[in-house]
């Protein structure tokens, strides 16, 4: 059997630029897609997307408290703020840097900066007057004490006569 090639009578040209414009187009699309999954249904411009510094978190369940390490590395206890709040603790802070570089012939100066925050949501009453917190080595530790069973929060209010 001999085959012959196809020969359309309808030809439709293709061009180099319009290759390239299809898979730009593409590309955006993929780009928007991606942005809109990574912000959670967000549309932000890819103008505004923070990507900024996010430690990572390691949690875990003790019998009586919850053991909390972050890695900060470079920052200070100036740059980080800790909050708690109906059980969500809150880690935030900013890092800055700046770096100079001089030579006979240049001087380079780069700056970079970042913030973050991350929200944590912890299902059991925590005793609030016994939450630590130690920064070493750049690993935010903290030490989160659960209320006892039963212990409650309660108090009685005289009324005066």
């Amino acid at each position: 059997m001999n085959l012959a090639p196809w020969k359309s009578t309808s030809a439709v040209p293709v061009s180099r630029t319009r290759i390239g414009n299809d898979l730009a187009s593409f590309q955006r699309e993929m780009n928007s897609l991606m942005n809109n999954f990574f912000t959670r249904g967000e549309v932000l411009p890819s103008t505004l997307l923070d990507y900024s510094f996010y430690p990572t978190i390691d949690l875990k369940e003790k019998n009586d408290k919850y053991l909390l390490d972050a890695d900060l590395p470079g920052m200070n206890e100036s740059d980080i703020d800790i909050d708690f709040h109906d059980n969500i603790l809150t880690i935030k802070g900013e890092k800055k840097s700046e770096k100079e570089t001089r030579d006979l012939d240049y001087v380079c100066v780069e700056r970079s900066s970042g913030s973050f925050r991350r929200d944590i949501y912890l299902d059991e009453e925590i005793d609030q007057s016994n939450i630590k917190a130690d920064l070493k080595d750049g690993v935010l530790h903290m030490e989160l004490t659960k209320k006892e069973p039963g212990k409650s929060t309660h108090k009685k209010i005289p009324i005066k006569h």
